[in-house]
């Protein structure tokens, strides 16, 4: 984390990749049958069981950051006010390296290494992960709450979605186009890639949600792109009790591509839904812009 670029990279991909990461799974073995159920009941169940909070931090965050090119572990703390903004605070041997700040219209960093800071809005997230990216995507991560990449009204956004049974969990599954849904049912590969190149969308991203049968707790998130070969999987883990809710413990995140693999590996602790959280986020006047 010598380098400005570095470091940006880091503050973002700890919050970024929790909404997006790839290809290793979790299977949970069971002795029970899971019953399958409709898409609408497992998403109002899944609603049901998010994690609700007004004001939650999580004062101690373990992090292990791998990719071909680097390997880094430091630590970080997470604030987050509903619907209002989240802080994140990275650092390394209690030394403060970055501080990002989201805010529903606007994301701000601050890089004390370099003293430099950021000011941009969510289209600068979603160019640098090439992806759709907004508050409320992010908050759903961290409230362990079904989100959908879709660009559906938000009361329609679960609207072509389906559910079934896999490996002990139950799954949502989304399909932004019904005449792929049928070929891909149908397995034929030759048809799917010639469909994919007349495709007007820059991708066919296909969406997975596993939930657990008992809690309804999200315990896995995939984003398949399947027109450039990336995949983003998000694993929970290690559910520890936060007042009368469950919180994961543990988020592994991968990230795979032809071009490279990424993963985060973290562990938070140290959970408190005080309402009296203060958020202290400012920009140094001599600080540059970074460009």
């Amino acid at each position: 984390m010598k380098t400005r670029s570095q470091l940006e990279k880091l503050s973002l991909i700890f919050v970024l990749l929790l909404a997006f990461a790839s290809c290793k799974t979790t299977k949970i073995v069971t002795t029970e049958k899971v019953r399958p159920i409709s898409a609408n009941r497992l998403i109002k169940k899944i609603e049901e069981n998010a994690f609700d909070y007004d004001m939650l931090a999580i004062k101690r965050i373990a992090c292990h950051y791998e990719s071909p090119d680097e390997k880094t572990s430091f630590r970080a703390n997470l604030k987050s006010e509903k619907d209002q903004q989240i802080l994140l605070t990275l650092s390394k041997i209690n030394v403060p390296l970055a501080r990002l700040y989201l805010t529903p219209d606007s994301v701000k960093m601050v890089n004390y290494l370099n003293k430099s800071y950021l000011k941009e809005d969510y289209q600068y997230l979603s160019k640098f992960v090439n992806t759709n990216l907004d508050f409320e995507m992010v908050q759903a991560v961290i409230s362990n709450e079904a989100f959908s990449y879709r660009d559906d009204e938000r009361d329609n956004e679960f609207k072509e979605f389906v559910s079934y049974v896999d490996s002990g969990m139950y799954v949502l599954q989304s399909f932004k186009n019904r005449k792929l849904y049928k070929i891909m049912q149908k397995g034929k590969e030759e048809k799917i890639d010639r469909y994919l190149k007349k495709l007007d969308e820059d991708a066919f991203i296909v969406q997975h949600i596993y939930a657990d049968p008992k809690t309804f707790k999200i315990r896995k998130i995939i984003l398949d792109d399947q027109t450039n070969n990336r995949k983003v999987t998000v694993n929970f883990s290690d559910f520890t009790q936060v007042g009368r809710q469950l919180y994961p413990g543990n988020i592994d995140i991968f990230f795979t591509s032809l071009e490279k693999d990424l993963s985060m590996r973290i562990k938070l602790s140290k959970f408190s839904t005080e309402k009296d959280q203060s958020f202290n986020f400012n920009i140094p006047a001599k600080y540059d812009r970074m460009q």
